[in-house]
């Protein structure tokens, strides 16, 4: 299975340091933790998400492609965890609690949770700290560029 992450040039490593800096959706401050998303368009829609402003678009973003061997299937976020406003901000407790705790057990390696962005596609989280981590590999790094029609009004 291949995944897919944009990030910033410096932050393009699988270490999944970014979420030691602060809480998201699927993990408590202080996690280490790698989002991704199963296509590349998905990742996009979910790095223009937290861009805070259309006319300052990131220049220096890597479109990254990693490889997760066959053999290894992502583990679906049960149902009961995407309680009513689990996609709304702030983020829920259950969403929060969840993915700490799956990180923390280190029983499966990735775990597919719906977008928030695109409710019918899904992110796949990936736990560097599972045993079978180091077998999942950086296909490619290419540059990746917001079309400019994107901050462009009207």
């Amino acid at each position: 299975m291949f995944v897919y992450r944009i990030a910033h040039k410096e932050h393009s490593a699988l270490d999944g340091v970014g979420g030691v800096y602060g809480t998201g959706r699927w993990h408590r401050k202080g996690s280490l933790i790698i989002y991704t998303s199963e296509h590349a368009s998905l990742a996009a829609w979910e790095k223009l998400v937290h861009i805070t402003s259309l006319e300052n678009l990131p220049n220096n973003l890597l479109l990254i492609k990693i490889e997760i061997p066959e053999n290894i299937e992502a583990y679906t976020v049960p149902k009961e965890v995407l309680v009513k406003g689990w996609d709304g901000f702030p983020f829920t407790s259950e969403t929060i609690n969840y993915g700490t705790s799956f990180l923390r057990e280190r029983k499966y390696l990735a775990l597919k949770v719906p977008s928030v962005v695109i409710p019918e596609e899904y992110n796949i989280i990936l736990n560097p700290l599972h045993l079978n981590f180091r077998s999942c590999k950086i296909v490619s790094k290419v540059p990746f560029i917001f079309d400019k029609r994107i901050s462009q009004n009207g």
